[in-house]
């Protein structure tokens, strides 16, 4: 639905048990596919020696029996990867390099803004990149300030105040699986626990799928290092204050994940609660975009008393393999997509729940469907502010000019998608109904103002 892309899934285990490992870490990425579609990848360490696969596609594209079964170890970690275009297989994760203290493997969900200067300067000292990815030239700072450091950590905590932006990361070693979260906490990391083995996560509808006890979010600027003695943490410092990316509510994380104590499903209903609030409208029914919109549809629903339909199908079979449709096609090739249940929505007066809106053109495409499907009247309310600020940290969203709340009034925008009305959560009612989550949030998108 023109969303951020702002997001990867990672996943790592610390096998101290009688785990399958890469079979382990296979359905905790495929928990985490939602993340990220274009690439996937897992590597395990064998008593030293690093074995590693990955490739463009999904999860259940990348990998079968054959070939988890040629990945055996004790320690390993995950990556499914976000929009990557052309060059998804080259960027895959984990990135995995020799230096001199044996292997290393890096994976990344974030991204940061000095990340042409890091390069550029390494690059002055010789070093050689094979990929546009954070994590290779992380990896290659990490690897360097090993030789000034008796530990991995230690080295990593040097390289992290360098790192401009949001992210986060796990690193493996031979004999230890880290995981590390930005100083200001805008990627999310879990570290679960099933009998003596250890995970990390970035979210924990993995944890609930392989029967994990969820143990704790990993802190902003805190590195979480296992090994065969259990789990040590080294605090890097987060004074600059805690700013998880609202996004992970909005629209990133799986409903029945929770982040910083707070359920993703139930902050997403007290937003359309609060939709509900600023932003009613007489109306019959109240229709959800599926699949994120449920939840804040059914909180605006409940709020309002207006009963919730089952207007849209989507087509499940919908994905990245599909062809894409040329611009003569375009608006019948998102209607693969989604299509109207005509008899739900003729002669009704509608309002449309649907979580952001960022450059519009789905929006438009959908109040076009059910207006031809003979709706009266279809009113568009988004649980989320406009967006009108482009994202530095890793997204692949459109830039300041392709935003569709860009410069423009909420009319204007209305006009513009064809609405009958059209009505944006605001900020501080946004907040609210995320008040029970244990930290603080980035905003940047809807206000300008940027953590990091």
């Amino acid at each position: 639905m023109d969303k951020v892309m702002d997001r990867c899934g990672l996943f790592g285990l610390y096998d101290q048990d009688t785990f399958d490992t890469a079979r382990v870490i296979y359905y905790g990425l495929f928990s985490l596919q939602h993340r990220g579609v274009e690439a996937a990848g897992i590597c395990v360490n064998h008593d030293g020696k690093f074995l590693y696969k990955k490739d463009k596609g999904l999860v259940t594209d990348v990998f079968d029996e054959d070939s988890l079964k040629k990945l055996p170890g004790r320690i390993g970690i995950g990556h499914v990867l976000r929009y990557a275009g052309n060059d998804a297989v080259e960027n895959a994760q984990p990135i995995v390099i020799r230096y001199t203290n044996g292997h290393m493997a890096v994976a990344m969900n974030g991204g940061l803004t000095n990340l042409e200067e890091l390069r550029h300067e390494l690059e002055l000292t010789g070093a050689v990149f094979q990929t546009m990815e954070a994590a290779e030239v992380v990896s290659v700072l990490i690897s360097r300030a090993r030789t000034q450091y008796p530990t991995i950590e230690e080295a990593i905590a040097h390289v992290m105040p360098m790192l401009k932006g949001g992210y986060a990361m796990l690193v493996m070693t031979r004999h230890k699986l880290i995981g590390v979260r930005d100083s200001h906490g805008l990627r999310p990391l879990m570290l679960g626990k099933k009998k003596n083995s250890w995970f990390l996560s970035s979210e924990t509808c993995a944890f609930n799928e392989l029967d994990v006890d969820y143990v704790k979010d990993i802190d902003p600027g805190e590195i979480a290092v296992i090994n065969q003695r259990g789990v040590n943490f080294l605090d890097v410092g987060a004074d600059q204050g805690s700013a998880l990316c609202i996004f992970e509510y909005i629209y990133h994380s799986r409903p029945d994940s929770e982040i910083s104590g707070l359920e993703v499903y139930k902050a997403r209903a007290a937003m359309g609660r609060e939709l509900a609030k600023a932003a009613l409208t007489n109306a019959d029914a109240v229709i959800w975009v599926p699949d994120s919109g449920l939840a804040t549809a059914t909180g605006y629903s409940e709020m309002s008393g207006i009963p919730l339909v089952d207007a849209f199908v989507k087509n499940r079979y919908f994905g990245t393999k599909l062809l894409k449709p040329d611009a003569e096609m375009f608006g019948r090739g998102i209607n693969m997509k989604l299509s109207v249940i005509r008899s739900r929505v003729a002669g009704k007066r509608v309002v449309v729940v649907d979580d952001s809106m960022i450059a519009g053109t789905t929006a438009k495409i959908f109040v076009s469907a059910l207006k031809e499907a003979g709706a009266k009247e279809v009113h568009l309310r988004i649980s989320a502010p406009p967006v009108r600020f482009v994202c530095p940290y890793g997204a692949a969203s459109p830039d300041a000019s392709a935003l569709e709340a860009g410069g423009r009034s909420v009319d204007e925008i209305c006009r513009d998608i064809g609405a009958d009305s059209l009505a944006f959560l605001p900020q501080e009612a946004m907040l609210r109904a995320c008040a029970e989550a244990g930290c603080g949030f980035c905003c940047a998108c809807f206000d300008g103002n940027y953590p990091a």
